[in-house]
């Protein structure tokens, strides 16, 4: 049984909740699963804006990761994962990741390669979206030097949806474009024991 850790249930993850749930029906893989949701957010009016988040009205105030469990069936923690509980993720074998912050994509990172898991990072932000397959061949200096070395950057939130196009009801839809791309496109392939063309790879539409 594989086990699998979903760090993050907002813009991109909750989507990729709903089509892990999809993929295990259709392709027969519940009993080849074990899936747990992290997550500590609360669910704001801003997410059900335009259904940019996988939420309903009535989930309002509730707790991301765990109204996606119930709904999915799936195991959950009401956390955020840091560097004091990091080790709640010793026992699963992949990790998917769907953050706002590049100072917890770094942990994970690093994480990930020290302990040699496999690690799907999936990104979006207005019409941006870009996944990152983690090579646990390479160390964290690569990673350091390609996506963490501005510090501005390392200092910021992010979302995915940008300010202006939701002061301006313009929303887009990178996130759930990356998080189908992902499941399907990615993840199904790993689970199918295949390696996929690329690790690395950005789109701007």
């Amino acid at each position: 049984m594989k086990k699998l850790a979903i760090i993050g249930c907002g813009g991109i993850n909750s989507w990729v909740i709903k089509h892990l749930f999809d993929i295990i029906e259709t392709f027969d893989k519940k009993d080849l699963m074990f899936i747990k949701l992290f997550d500590k957010d609360e669910i704001e009016e801003k997410n059900l804006l335009r259904q940019n988040q996988n939420f309903e009205i009535e989930d309002l105030t509730l707790q991301k990761a765990e109204v996606l469990a119930k709904r999915y069936k799936f195991d959950f923690n009401n956390t955020f994962i840091s560097e004091d509980n990091i080790d709640l993720l010793q026992h699963f074998d992949h990790i998917i990741v769907g953050v706002d912050n590049n100072k917890t994509r770094r942990m994970l990172y690093k994480y990930a390669i020290d302990n040699n898991k496999y690690l799907l990072d999936l990104k979006a932000q207005g019409t941006q979206m870009a996944f990152v397959i983690l090579d646990t061949e390479k160390d964290i200096k690569y990673y350091d030097e390609k996506y963490f070395s501005n510090l501005e950057v390392m200092e910021r939130k992010g979302s995915c949806q940008l300010q202006t196009d939701v002061d301006n009801d313009h929303i887009e839809n990178a996130n759930k474009i990356i998080a189908h791309f992902g499941i399907y496109g990615i993840y199904l392939k790993k689970l199918r024991g295949e390696e996929p063309t690329t690790k690395e790879w950005r789109f701007v539409y």
